[in-house]
């Protein structure tokens, strides 16, 4: 499966005591539109998302090397579900990227989440209104990892999340042209009577080949 991202401008805050920082957030939202680029929207219903099998991960602005806590860490990341779509509380470690990162979000500095996903087969549809534009609803989907990012409006137009959407398009955009377009078949080449045919066929066969001189 494709792994794909997508960035929300959602409050991000910190919370906890000073000696135990968490970053809080809603790193999934339901329900709501989002305008990726222009003549393309994509929205995830009320319920889709689920985490993936065996541990999932929380980074700042999807760094592995600043990994913030994990499923599985002491203490773990915090996963909710809600009407909303989906809270996570990851606790911050006394790091020195950690300590920044508390200092951002006391400043609001910090403006969104992110996660990474796939989505398997049959868990979204297409469509394309009046106007043009393609919308897509994601009815299922598996989340590995989710946590704050700096700047999410920035982060959704670098060139590997716009051409991994773009690919996106252009791929339903030619399945709906094959399907628009038959396939045309060649005819069929006139077939030789089979071995051990009958005399009569052959007779028959003979007596077409005389008529035709």
């Amino acid at each position: 499966m494709r792994l794909e991202r997508m960035f929300i401008n959602t409050e991000v805050r910190s919370a906890g005591e000073a000696e135990n920082p968490r970053a809080v957030g809603l790193g999934i939202v339901y329900d709501q539109w989002t305008d990726i680029m222009p003549g393309y929207r994509e929205r995830i219903l009320q319920g889709a998302a689920k985490p993936a099998p065996g541990v999932i991960k929380s980074f700042f602005n999807h760094d592995p090397s600043q990994v913030l806590s994990t499923t599985a860490s002491t203490p773990p990341l915090v996963l909710r579900e809600t009407p909303r779509g989906i809270e996570y509380e990851s606790p911050i470690p006394p790091t020195s990227y950690g300590k920044d990162l508390v200092t951002n979000l006391e400043r609001k500095n910090v403006q969104g989440s992110s996660f990474s996903f796939s989505v398997p087969k049959g868990g979204d549809r297409y469509w394309e209104d009046e106007n043009g534009v393609l919308h897509r609803e994601i009815t299922e989907l598996v989340y590995y990892e989710i946590g704050p990012v700096t700047d999410p409006a920035y982060a959704m137009t670098t060139a590997s999340i716009r051409s991994a959407r773009e690919e996106l398009v252009s791929n339903w955009r030619a399945s709906q042209k094959s399907q628009e377009e038959p396939e045309l078949k060649e005819p069929e080449e006139p077939k030789e009577p089979e071995a051990g045919a009958s005399d009569a066929q052959r007779f028959i066969r003979h007596g077409e080949l005389k008529a035709t001189l």
